[in-house]
């Protein structure tokens, strides 16, 4: 995989965990772990079928694999305030 989409994946998971705490309106701490999970979101997504034993290598030559880093951060980010907002109020 070149640098150059590796940097823009990345970029994906960082714009969408950014988005997500902004919008999900949480603490500092909220929004750097929202931001770590849509990078690790993005990885996931982009490496799918890698993971799945589909391909070997991700296919950059079509922009899927960029498609399938948003879901990806998009689903994991989603996941986590789910279960973040299931927490009580005073528990740590």
């Amino acid at each position: 995989m070149p640098v150059a989409d590796l940097v823009l994946m990345l970029l994906i998971g960082v714009v969408f965990g950014g988005i997500a705490a902004v919008i999900l309106r949480g603490r500092r701490s909220v929004f750097i772990t929202n931001i770590l999970l849509g990078v690790i979101g993005a990885s996931l997504g982009a490496f799918a079928p890698v993971l799945v034993g589909r391909a070997l290598l991700v296919d950059t030559s079509t922009p899927d694999y960029l498609l399938r880093a948003l879901f990806g951060a998009f689903l994991l980010v989603l996941v986590a305030s789910l279960f973040r907002s299931a927490k009580p109020k005073g528990a740590l």
